[in-house]
């Protein structure tokens, strides 16, 4: 009990840290876009894996990823995403599915293990 509410205190005590990052982020992202691409893409990944984490999803994976997925395995919304997106990029949630770093169906057992989902 004592171990829970400490490890929440501390989780507390992060949000400012957190809201200062995510601000730099975006200033980073901006500057980054004129003067060195390649970054600003890092940073658009980055917040990527960030927001597919927030909404449930697994640490490395992307929203493109989880969304292919979810398109495969018939749910609406992953349809909805793939099709914004596929709409934008032809293809997107394909290579999203076959790309080295997103394709986790071999690793879900152990990122569920690990997250104790």
């Amino acid at each position: 009990m004592i171990q829970a509410i400490k490890q929440r205190a501390i989780l507390v005590a992060l949000t400012p840290v957190l809201a200062v990052g995510a601000v730099l982020s975006v200033l980073r992202y901006v500057v980054a876009i004129p003067s060195n691409p390649g970054r600003a893409w890092r940073v658009a990944l980055a917040v990527d894996d960030l927001g597919n984490v927030a909404g449930n999803g697994h640490l490395g994976q992307s929203i493109s990823s989880r969304a292919a997925y979810a398109a495969q395995a018939g749910k609406r919304w992953g349809k909805i995403v793939c099709g914004g997106l596929n709409a934008l990029d032809p293809g997107h949630c394909t290579r999203a599915l076959t790309a080295p770093d997103q394709n986790l169906t071999a690793h879900v057992p152990a990122i569920r293990q690990s997250s104790g989902k």
